[in-house]
């Protein structure tokens, strides 16, 4: 099974290894036990790796670098939305080769990603959303949006939500 990530989390390649934040990475290591191939679709840094990062255990990982992207700010708000198309087309172009798709939410590549999974509805998907999926909950309007392409059944097909 090719099992595909689709995260915001920041990765970092070094000495042939791709590592990330190491609780998050941890989990996905449980994952990582059942699958044949690794494709990551995420924002890549330069930094080198610190004591928080932890190194994925798997022998073979596909890597799509997108760029990140904030709206901290109207200038990043701005080069954000002008990055989308890159990030839209390899989320696509990764979506297209999986047989798992795993969203990470919430997280503004997370959205991207809950809308290009809409275009793939016989697919296995699933999306750990690590936020507060209380209706009533103070949230940004990105994260109610996540929740409500996620939780929407017309527009979300074969989905698992761990929440």
């Amino acid at each position: 099974m090719k099992f595909l990530i689709i995260t915001h989390v920041n990765h970092k390649l070094n000495s042939g290894k791709v590592s990330a934040y190491a609780p998050y990475v941890r989990e996905m290591n449980i994952w990582l036990r059942h699958i044949d191939e690794l494709i990551i679709v995420a924002p890549k840094t330069n930094e080198t790796k610190h004591a928080i990062d932890l190194d994925y255990k798997y022998k073979s990982i596909e890597f799509n670098k997108i760029p990140s992207i904030q709206f901290t700010d109207f200038k990043k708000a701005i080069l954000s939305l002008l990055r989308f198309p890159v990030i839209l087309v390899t989320i696509f172009k990764a979506c297209r080769k999986a047989d798992h798709i795993h969203l990470r939410c919430p997280g503004n590549i997370g959205l991207l990603g809950c809308l290009v999974q809409i275009l793939f509805p016989k697919k296995i998907k699933t999306a750990k959303y690590a936020g507060n999926w209380d209706p009533h909950a103070k949230q940004p309007l990105s994260y109610k949006f996540q929740k409500w392409i996620l939780s929407n059944t017309f527009l979300t097909k074969n989905m698992q939500v761990l929440v």
